[in-house]
């Protein structure tokens, strides 16, 4: 088990043979797949060097990641796909953090992203300044702070002390 290039180190060559073993401990096949499994990390090592053959430590590191992701519980899509053949090795070595993740997680992080999203254009604290001339259409109070953040144009946002409610000047209701 071997995957070195001509003309590479023999340090080179001993830290990608560590990495082809990693990655086939990692991909843990049963007695069936064995042979499979060693030229499937071959291939992986060779595609992520093929990829960070100039950067030492981004190659160290993507062999890292794609270690810890085939050993993760909650990815077994991973291991599977590569062993069945429907996830080819150059499309794994090339697979960020997010794309590795399980359909689970990408469906956390697309909800925690739309979240964080709305919650990024809003002031955090309650914070601005106090005014009783806004009517709260959640709680009905008055006791509201203005912000106005710039962002390229100054936007106005409205807090409401009682309830929190957080609101656009589109929102407001007057008195």
């Amino acid at each position: 088990v071997g995957a070195t290039s001509v003309g590479t180190s023999a340090l080179s060559d001993s830290v990608r043979t560590k990495c082809v073993h990693l990655l086939l401990a990692a991909l843990h096949p049963e007695p069936p797949d064995q042979i499979k499994a060693e030229q499937l990390a071959e291939d992986i090592e060779k595609h992520i060097h093929d990829l960070h053959k100039t950067s030492r430590l981004k190659y160290k590191t993507c062999v890292r990641s794609k270690v810890a992701n085939l050993r993760n519980p909650k990815s077994p899509h991973l291991c599977q796909g590569l062993l069945s053949g429907s996830l080819l090795p150059q499309d794994f070595a090339k697979m960020s953090v997010e794309d590795m993740a399980s359909p689970e997680l990408r469906q956390l992080r697309e909800e925690f992203s739309s979240q964080g999203v709305s919650e990024r254009q809003l002031p955090q604290g309650v914070e601005g300044t106090p005014t009783q001339k806004i009517h709260c259409k959640r709680c009905g109070g008055s006791d509201c702070r203005v912000t106005q953040v710039s962002r390229g144009d100054a936007m106005t946002f409205v807090t409401c002390r009682g309830c929190g409610q957080q609101w656009y000047h589109s929102g407001w209701v007057c008195f």
